[in-house]
């Protein structure tokens, strides 16, 4: 009984085995193989001696490939790499944005910062420009003298009127009863006088409490010291002058004199005071 039990499992494993082969061929039968990649003359049936030279071919063909691919020497590691280049690169450009915003942040703040200089830099020349020349006129008019008794002339220009601080500014003035002449060209007493005005101007846009003045007269004559102390004294109410001089126009014309002179006995400077103003209320 057993006998029979395995000649019956063996005829079955037999069957099986041979449905699977007839399957397989059946597969194969089916199936489309294309030939379109082959060349002409390997499409067509080919003699023992053709086919091993072919043979021969491909498998020349093959080594030169395999050898190409080994010389590559391919990354293996390549895709870990690239996701490692990728999560950089995003990190960059994160910080590039952050780069950006806080680049443009520091333009913007500069933007504002240079209006603002510009703004204030423009109020202050405006106000000078338009008091100067009256200030200059004030400085050289002499009501004794025709020619003289409207004063010279002065002039503000900017070098540059987009950013007026980063450029020069042109100042021209015409002493009276004289035609029009580069600064250079005037003399010691014209461009003190020149000064002067520029001073005062620019004093007038923001008072100091008092101006201190270091013998601004050395090349003055008697004539323009006189329009010089004529000018503070008409400002005396606004703004105080404390001038150090040599010339006796301006003692005269001063509320009080300060005189220091080296005592010798006691081996250091001595000052002396003198207020004038009780003078003038007696006068």
């Amino acid at each position: 009984v057993d006998d029979d039990g395995d000649q019956v499992a063996s005829q079955a494993s037999q069957s099986s085995q041979s449905t699977a082969a007839t399957k397989a061929r059946q597969d194969i039968t089916g199936a489309c193989l294309d030939y379109s990649l082959l060349k002409r003359e390997q499409k067509r049936e080919m003699s023992d001696k053709e086919r091993q030279r072919f043979h021969a071919d491909m498998e020349e063909e093959r080594k030169q490939l395999t050898d190409t691919i080994a010389s590559m020497n391919p990354n293996m590691k390549a895709i870990e790499q690239l996701k490692e280049v990728q999560v950089r690169y995003e990190q960059a450009q994160e910080e590039m944005k952050e780069a950006k915003a806080r680049a443009q942040d520091v333009t913007r703040r500069y933007e504002e910062a240079k209006q603002k200089r510009c703004d204030l830099f423009n109020s202050c020349f405006e106000h000078v420009k338009k008091t100067i020349d009256g200030i200059y006129k004030e400085l050289t008019s002499d009501p004794t003298k025709v020619e003289q008794s409207v004063g010279g002339s002065a002039y503000l220009t900017l070098n540059n009127q987009e950013e007026p601080y980063l450029d020069g500014i042109k100042y021209d003035t015409i002493p009276p009863g004289k035609r029009f002449m580069d600064m250079t060209h005037l003399s010691g007493g014209e461009k003190t006088v020149a000064a002067l005005a520029l001073l005062f101007s620019i004093n007038s846009y923001f008072p100091a409490p008092f101006i201190v003045l270091d013998e601004v007269d050395a090349a003055l004559d008697a004539r323009n010291v006189a329009k010089v102390t004529r000018y503070i004294q008409s400002r005396r109410t606004e703004q105080q002058c404390v001038i150090i001089s040599l010339k006796e126009r301006f003692y005269e014309k001063a509320d009080g004199l300060v005189g220091i002179c080296r005592d010798t006995l006691a081996g250091h400077s001595k000052v002396f005071t003198l207020d004038l103003s009780q003078f003038e209320a007696i006068a």
